[in-house]
């Protein structure tokens, strides 16, 4: 008796991931709204910091550069700053992931999720993020001998680090190695569904430089006409602001979006059977 094997599992459908990511997204949209957070608090810092050395300048005259106790303070802030900055980065990545996994388990994510997932994960994701500098360098050694494909398996044998890591309580190195293995096991499913976020991104830039053609080609055939380049029409600068405002605001709301998608594509997989065993009491199902 010959026993066709059952075959082999490979996720959630590709259809299935992304409606359900996008029901998720319009009653989550705050899971796009840390690393906009993040920006915020670094330009907010930035400008703290850089009137801070207008202020030191002017106030102990250009001709001279400020006292050592001026400056050293200015060098302290700078650090500070630098770690602030790099804290909130981090928090950004950690809580967008962790608000994108809470989305799934119970349909809503808060702040609350994001902050949670930070206290408990984001030492391992400076780990994770360490670990995955270290193979980029790797990956731009192996370039010309790989012609190139080095680049292109970064991002998809990593594309599971941060999930792993928020969502499957993976430490750092070990989500890197997770996540080699869910792509290795699964790597049809999941270099297809990494390809179209990515050209669903790729898309969404395009739109945004749309406005800037036509620009370009007002200038080109000025100056083509044996003058000087003349700017645009007003209401053509206008319409390309307001346009290019628009898709910058729909291109941060796709990474929410995306985070979502990756979130549930990795807890689909990793609830799969492993090595023959079905699911566990300890794996992730998705909602």
């Amino acid at each position: 008796m010959i026993v066709t094997p059952p075959p082999a599992p490979q996720g959630i459908p590709l259809e299935t991931l992304l409606s359900r990511s996008w029901e998720l997204f319009k009653r989550n949209w705050i899971v796009a709204l840390p690393p906009v957070i993040a920006m915020v608090v670094v330009l907010a810092g930035v400008a703290v910091i850089f009137t801070a050395v207008i202020v030191a300048l002017f106030a102990h005259g250009l001709a001279r550069a400020p006292s050592p106790h001026v400056g050293g303070g200015l060098f302290a802030g700078i650090l500070i700053f630098m770690g602030l900055a790099l804290v909130v980065t981090i928090w950004s990545q950690v809580a967008m992931f962790g608000m994108a996994d809470a989305a799934w388990a119970k349909g809503t994510a808060t702040f609350a999720d994001g902050f949670a997932a930070f206290r408990a994960r984001g030492g391992a994701l400076v780990v994770a993020m360490i670990g995955i500098f270290g193979l980029g360098i790797a990956a731009f050694i192996l370039f010309l001998p790989t012609l190139g494909l080095s680049f292109l398996a970064l991002p998809l044998f990593t594309m599971y680090v941060l999930p792993s890591v928020v969502t499957g309580g993976r430490d750092g190195f070990a989500a890197i190695g997770e996540s080699f293995d869910l792509v290795k096991r699964f790597f049809g499913p999941s270099a297809i569904v990494l390809l179209v976020l990515l050209a669903i991104q790729y898309g969404i830039s395009m739109l945004a430089s749309a406005p800037l053609f036509p620009i370009q080609f007002a200038m080109v055939s000025s100056a083509g006409q044996g003058t000087q380049p003349q700017l645009p029409a007003l209401g053509l600068l206008v319409f390309a602001g307001v346009w290019f405002v628009l898709a910058m605001v729909v291109a941060q709301a796709y990474v929410g979006f995306y985070t979502i998608a990756i979130v549930g594509m990795y807890r689909s997989l990793f609830a799969q059977p492993v090595m023959g065993r079905p699911p566990g009491p300890g794996d992730i199902v998705p909602a």
